[in-house]
């Protein structure tokens, strides 16, 4: 079950990010996170309050310290990408952020099967090679290999504290994690006074983003109460995959030959993760 859910979530982290960024094409990026993240805030809110649940003053601290680190993380990431070095950041980005709760799992005394051994460390490859942009050789500056380890290090940290959250929670934490998100992206649109607009993106697009970001953070949630951080959380960053798909099919991108041996090394992971 736990498996499962978790490529479900990939599947839609890959998606969200798709439609996310070809919104970002005519849409300045605060008003695409703040409209996208607003829009799964309510509906997070109302199936929350449909599944009920007890969440503890600890979950919700914990809700809200993940969804905090999660905005950190993709300003971090978006910022380093702006750099040009595309191709380095997104890389070290992806591996830190898989590394992180890894760690956490194992360190805390989770072991997994021999073959789910050898697929995690095919998994950190499939998200290395998926991630991996043009060819052109892009010198790192300091700063932007710091942005780079920062924003891998705070999306772990969200795997690492939504995993931290009770069962008996159930959609809770995660409703507190859009809130404090959604909060922190209203304070930096006024100090910066900027007003949330669509553009010259359908609004479609903007929102159907931010439906498959919550339903993926939900999935991700649900899976890692029923199975192993250390595995569920490797699987829902294989989000890539979907990613690459959905820009060969509506954008006629074409695989490079690193990402092919991605999709394939993907694919491999999956089925020792599985069988073991």
């Amino acid at each position: 079950m736990a498996i499962g859910l978790a490529l479900v979530a990939a599947a839609l982290y890959g998606s969200g990010d798709f439609l996310g960024g070809l919104a970002n094409r005519a849409t300045p990026l605060l008003s695409v996170l703040l409209i996208s993240q607003g829009v799964g805030l309510i509906g997070m809110l109302i199936v929350a309050a449909l599944i009920g649940g007890i969440a503890t003053g600890s979950d919700l601290a914990l809700g809200a310290l993940a969804g905090i680190a999660g905005v950190a993380g993709v300003g971090m990431l978006y910022r380093g990408l702006a750099s040009g070095a595309m191709s380095t950041v997104a890389p070290i980005t992806g591996v830190v952020a898989v590394v992180v709760p890894v760690a956490v799992g194992i360190g805390g005394g989770e072991r997994p099967a021999a073959p789910q051994y050898i697929g995690i460390a095919l998994a950190v490859a499939a998200v290395t090679l998926l991630s991996a942009g043009g060819s052109a050789a892009v010198r790192l500056r300091r700063d932007t290999l710091l942005l780079a380890l920062g924003a891998g290090l705070a999306l772990g940290l969200f795997y690492v504290a939504m995993a931290k959250t009770s069962t008996a929670a159930n959609l809770w934490p995660l409703a507190s994690a859009r809130g404090a998100s959604v909060t922190g992206l209203v304070l930096v649109a006024a100090f910066t006074r900027q007003t949330p607009r669509f553009g010259a993106t359908r609004p479609a697009v903007v929102l159907s983003a931010g439906v498959c970001d919550v339903s993926a953070n939900a999935l991700y949630l649900l899976a890692v109460h029923h199975g192993l951080l250390s595995i569920v959380a490797v699987l829902a960053s294989l989000y890539p995959v979907p990613t690459v798909l959905w820009s060969m099919l509506f954008l006629g991108e074409r695989l490079r030959t690193q990402q092919i041996v991605g999709v394939g090394t993907a694919i491999a992971a999956v089925v020792l993760i599985t069988v073991g």
